[in-house]
Protein backbone atom coordinates (compact mmCIF):
# COMPACT_ATOMS: atom_id res chain seq x y z
CA UNK A 1 0.00 0.00 0.00
CA UNK A 2 1.05 3.25 -0.66
CA UNK A 3 -0.65 6.87 -0.01
CA UNK A 4 -0.46 10.13 1.17
CA UNK A 5 -1.68 9.53 5.04
CA UNK A 6 -0.86 12.20 7.52
CA UNK A 7 -1.10 12.46 10.88
CA UNK A 8 -1.20 15.25 13.04
CA UNK A 9 0.61 14.41 16.75
CA UNK A 10 3.48 15.95 18.76
CA UNK A 11 6.99 15.01 19.53
CA UNK A 12 9.11 16.48 22.56
CA UNK A 13 6.05 18.54 22.74
CA UNK A 14 6.15 20.22 18.88
CA UNK A 15 3.24 19.98 17.15
CA UNK A 16 4.28 17.76 13.81
CA UNK A 17 2.62 15.14 11.26
CA UNK A 18 3.65 12.01 10.38
CA UNK A 19 3.12 11.40 6.94
CA UNK A 20 3.04 7.18 6.03
CA UNK A 21 4.75 6.62 3.04
CA UNK A 22 4.23 2.51 2.44
CA UNK A 23 2.68 0.05 4.39
CA UNK A 24 2.73 -3.57 4.08
CA UNK A 25 0.73 -5.96 6.31
CA UNK A 26 2.59 -9.12 7.65
CA UNK A 27 3.66 -11.65 5.76
CA UNK A 28 4.52 -15.11 7.08
CA UNK A 29 6.25 -16.29 4.02
CA UNK A 30 8.75 -13.63 4.26
CA UNK A 31 8.60 -12.69 7.94
CA UNK A 32 8.83 -9.30 7.33
CA UNK A 33 6.44 -7.33 10.07
CA UNK A 34 6.83 -5.54 13.16
CA UNK A 35 5.05 -6.31 16.54
CA UNK A 36 1.65 -5.08 15.23
CA UNK A 37 1.56 -6.41 11.88
CA UNK A 38 2.50 -4.06 9.64
CA UNK A 39 5.83 -2.42 8.35
CA UNK A 40 5.30 0.84 7.90
CA UNK A 41 8.04 3.82 5.67
CA UNK A 42 7.14 7.03 7.53
CA UNK A 43 8.85 10.42 7.56
CA UNK A 44 8.02 13.23 9.97
CA UNK A 45 7.14 17.20 8.92
CA UNK A 46 6.77 20.47 10.38
CA UNK A 47 3.04 22.18 10.68
CA UNK A 48 3.87 23.25 7.32
CA UNK A 49 4.33 20.07 5.83
CA UNK A 50 8.25 20.55 5.35
CA UNK A 51 10.57 17.77 5.87
CA UNK A 52 11.82 18.05 9.96
CA UNK A 53 14.99 16.31 10.32
CA UNK A 54 15.57 18.73 13.60
CA UNK A 55 12.44 17.18 14.54
CA UNK A 56 13.74 13.49 13.96
CA UNK A 57 16.78 13.82 15.63
CA UNK A 58 14.80 14.26 19.05
CA UNK A 59 12.62 11.13 18.74
CA UNK A 60 12.96 9.18 21.25
CA UNK A 61 12.40 4.77 21.52
CA UNK A 62 9.30 5.46 23.43
CA UNK A 63 8.07 7.93 20.65
CA UNK A 64 9.27 5.60 17.90
CA UNK A 65 6.71 2.69 19.59
CA UNK A 66 4.15 5.50 19.70
CA UNK A 67 4.05 6.48 16.08
CA UNK A 68 4.44 2.44 15.32
CA UNK A 69 0.67 2.54 17.27
CA UNK A 70 -0.45 5.39 15.49
CA UNK A 71 0.08 3.64 12.42
CA UNK A 72 -1.28 0.25 12.96
CA UNK A 73 -4.02 2.37 14.42
CA UNK A 74 -4.78 4.46 11.69
CA UNK A 75 -4.56 0.98 8.35
CA UNK A 76 -6.88 -0.33 10.78
CA UNK A 77 -9.39 1.40 10.27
Amino acid sequence: MTGNITIETRVAGIPCIIELLEWEKYSRATRDYDAEGGVGVWRLLDTRGRPAPWLEAKLTDKDLQFIDRLLFEEMER
